[in-house]
């Protein structure tokens, strides 16, 4: 009859031998996600027109930079991140934080706003960022529908806070962060992108452009 040790011996093993697999197989499908959102990303920039060029920052992660687009847009960037699959502890934890391939989109306007502020989630990745620009302008942050907000305060932010959130329909529940700037990149919006057969590229062109009309009824002329 095995002993304990022997047991516990092959435990280990075989424990050992799941985790490279895991880590193996996990590798290999993030390596192939990076390459179709990659393609998402590009075909969702593809209606703003302009150039584009693509930096893989790592095989799972990467910057589609793009200059030249279509008014009322000027230039700006679209980073993409797949959810973590290769070690099975990280991708539980980031699924009980709500973490999936994320796409990260930063734009800058022909015409500037008139008002800023940060919509973001209080647990997710970018929530740090979120509040320590918030800090440095100076922001009261408050509650709002589940997400956080940093403005000016008062009402008027709320509502127009929550006129953003609706021109993303059914796809507000994937809002990580929404910012709006009135200096450098104008417009930051950080979604999670779990089923690319639901939120298309097309999709993802049509929210952006609704964001930027309801941004363009607070901007200042076009100079």
């Amino acid at each position: 009859m095995p002993s304990i040790q022997n047991l516990a011996l092959v435990f280990v093993f075989a424990l050992g031998a799941l985790l490279i697999g895991w880590y193996l197989v996990g590798n290999e499908m993030m390596r192939r996600r990076g390459r179709s959102l990659a393609l998402w990303c590009k075909r969702s920039l593809d209606p703003l027109g302009g150039r584009q060029a693509i930096q893989w920052i790592t095989t799972q992660s990467f910057r589609l930079e793009v200059e030249g687009l279509k008014a009322p847009f000027v230039a700006g960037s679209l980073t993409g991140l797949v959810e973590s699959l290769d070690v099975p502890v990280i991708w539980l934890a980031n699924r009980a934080n709500g973490r999936r391939d994320m796409v990260l989109l930063q734009l800058s306007l022909r015409q500037q706003p008139i008002w800023g502020l940060e919509l973001f989630r209080p647990r997710s990745v970018l929530a740090a960022d979120a509040r320590k620009y918030s800090i440095e302008e100076g922001w009261a942050e408050a509650a709002l529908d589940g997400f956080r907000l940093a403005s000016v305060g008062g009402p008027a932010m709320e509502k127009i806070a929550r006129q953003l959130i609706a021109e993303l329909g059914d796809e507000a529940p994937n809002l990580i962060r929404l910012a709006i700037r009135r200096r450098g990149l104008h417009l930051t919006l950080a979604m999670n992108v779990p089923e690319r057969g639901r939120l298309t590229p097309e999709r993802f062109s049509q929210i952006i452009d609704r964001l930027a009309r309801a941004l363009l009824r607070f901007a200042t002329p076009t100079p």
